[in-house]
């Protein structure tokens, strides 16, 4: 394993293109790197109320994300408006469930599996054709958790357990990163809270 830093994956990922993403490039990528620990603190930011949704860099491409976790945070069940995405846990533990991909109207959704418990040093894929999902901090201390979708994601589908229906919603961050027009990080900015 080779260890990277934040600024060697996205240097990995500025010249990608959307043939790119729906290669093998960023499984293989993945595959054969490590993070420097560390590398995503300037972007971990948590939340009480709710998981946190932290801005790394974005472009037309692909979003970078730091997720943070509490115990007993939870997302709902969602899906990825038909982007690809990878996830790898920095720190702490998540528990995923899957859920078959659903239809339209009023439905009951059907898990896949069982609910797996990943640690850091994880790395998961998934996109709409395998199915929709929820992870869940159901551990006692913090995890964080970095995500790459392909392409950007401005809103998704989320599953309402009472109606038994999906509903569009539009999706925030708590910080966005800054950078300088040469790449250099300058700071996390606060932004709207989150809407899931």
């Amino acid at each position: 394993m080779q260890l990277i830093s934040l600024s060697d994956f996205l240097d990995f990922l500025s010249p990608l293109r959307t043939a790119d993403f729906k290669s093998e490039k960023v499984d293989a990528f993945l595959k054969t790197s490590e993070f420097v620990e560390d590398s995503f603190l300037p972007f971990v930011h948590f939340r009480d109320d709710t998981y946190g949704r932290n801005l790394v860099y974005r472009n037309q491409f692909f979003e970078l994300a730091v997720l943070t976790w509490l115990p007993g945070h939870r997302t709902p069940i969602h899906d990825h408006s038909n982007q690809r995405c990878w996830m790898m846990i920095d720190s702490g533990e998540l528990t995923f469930r899957n859920y078959e991909a659903p239809g339209t109207g009023k439905i009951r959704l059907k898990p896949v599996g069982h609910a797996e418990t990943r640690k850091r040093g994880a790395q998961l894929y998934i996109d709409d054709d395998l199915g929709v999902h929820s992870i869940s901090n159901a551990s006692t201390k913090p995890a964080v958790s970095v995500h790459l979708y392909a392409g950007p994601i401005t809103a998704c589908r989320i599953y309402n357990e009472i109606s038994r229906s999906f509903e569009l919603k539009k999706l925030s961050y708590l910080t966005e990163g800054v950078w300088s027009p040469k790449g250099q990080f300058i700071e996390s900015r606060i932004c709207e809270p989150t809407l899931i």
